[in-house]
């Protein structure tokens, strides 16, 4: 099926659609990652963008139940250069189109996407829609003005749990605050022996504390943090009272609760090859974030800031001096190399149980 995108200038590109085809809009951004479409696909910190994916070959190796990120959050919908005609993996159980197409997706090939990327980085994100060849144009930009811009977005209660869920059954109780979380994440706190409860956003201090835990994960998501009602508050409290670690919108609810800022990207991190430097090593991590936490509003005296972007030195992540919590802006349970940061979690835990100053 032909189809369009339409930008906010009232320019488009043409192209051909793939998965729900149907409209579809979102914020545009770009991810340069060589693998991980479905992982993409599924991250709810995408919920509310379009993705550009770099990697022109997109499908080629399928799609597998077990490799979904999410069952609540995905993208709102994609965009590459090539749709592969089959898949060549033994363990792929349907197609990327039909992925797409079950979860509602629409995807949109055969366009230009490195004069695409080239173009978020010159203008920065912006809303656009994707749309078939036979809406009429005036319809297309009735929807396109009417989505709302990503600052000021409070996108965290679509992609949360709604109610508490429980995974594993080890003897160190891990509490998730649910932002947007990764499957992966569970999966890593579950291989370290933690029992983890899963709870949703706007749980109050009150009822984590009823649930005893050992310590707080604070999870990723999507939208603006300084959009988001309470949480703040509510992690500021979580701080001085357990170990803490966060991670991507959970570092930024971090950096908020402790009185600092946030601000939006030129274009966002998005991709499974950017350079953190920290404990003079320098790590290749997996990052999804349009927004970041300002290092000069954060009271260093309280506060040490631990990792920084090789990129562009926007602050990867800090600890607090005086307490056992440390957050990252990436995502360690990602390990694109593939085991970079996966021991943060190992420190984390070493904090929950006492092992480490």
């Amino acid at each position: 099926m032909k189809g369009y995108l339409l930008f906010q200038n009232g320019n488009r590109m043409e192209g051909r659609l793939a998965g729900a085809r149907r409209p579809a809009v979102g914020e545009l951004v770009f991810n340069t990652s060589m693998t991980g479409y479905q992982e993409i696909l599924t991250d709810p910190s995408y919920h509310g963008q379009i993705v550009v994916l770099t990697q022109p070959e997109i499908g080629n190796y399928g799609t597998s139940e077990e490799v979904s990120e999410s069952d609540i959050g995905r993208s709102a919908g994609m965009i590459f250069r090539n749709m592969s005609p089959g898949t060549w993996h033994r363990d792929s159980q349907q197609t990327f189109d039909e992925l797409l197409a079950s979860l509602g997706v629409t995807a949109m090939t055969e366009v230009d996407t490195r004069a695409l990327t080239h173009l978020i980085r010159d203008l920065g994100p912006q809303n656009v829609l994707i749309a078939p060849a036979e809406l009429p144009l005036e319809e297309a930009e009735t929807l396109l003005k009417a989505a709302p811009p990503m600052i000021g977005a409070n996108l965290v209660p679509h992609v949360s749990v709604k109610e508490k869920r429980v995974h594993g059954e080890g003897e160190t109780h891990i509490v998730l605050l649910d932002l947007g979380v990764k499957i992966a994440t569970i999966r890593a706190l579950e291989k370290r022996g933690c029992k983890v409860t899963q709870v949703p956003w706007n749980t109050g201090f009150e009822e984590i504390e009823a649930l005893e835990p050992d310590g707080i994960l604070l999870s990723n998501g999507p939208g603006d943090p300084d959009a988001v009602p309470g949480v703040p508050d509510v992690v500021a409290r979580i701080m001085e009272r357990w170990p803490t670690m966060g991670i991507c919108l959970g570092f930024q609810m971090m950096g908020l609760g402790l009185g600092g800022r946030t601000y939006k990207l030129p274009y966002g991190h998005r991709g499974g090859n950017h350079p953190v430097k920290f404990d003079n090593r320098v790590a290749i991590t997996s990052q999804n974030h349009g927004f970041a936490v300002e290092p000069d509003s954060l009271d260093q005296d309280r506060v040490k800031l631990t990792h920084v972007s090789l990129f562009d030195e926007s602050l990867e992540g800090f600890k607090l001096r005086d307490r056992p919590v440390f957050g990252v802006q990436f995502h360690p349970e990602a390990a694109p190399g593939p085991h970079d940061c996966m021991d943060h979690f190992d420190y984390f835990l070493s904090l929950v149980r006492g092992d480490h100053a």
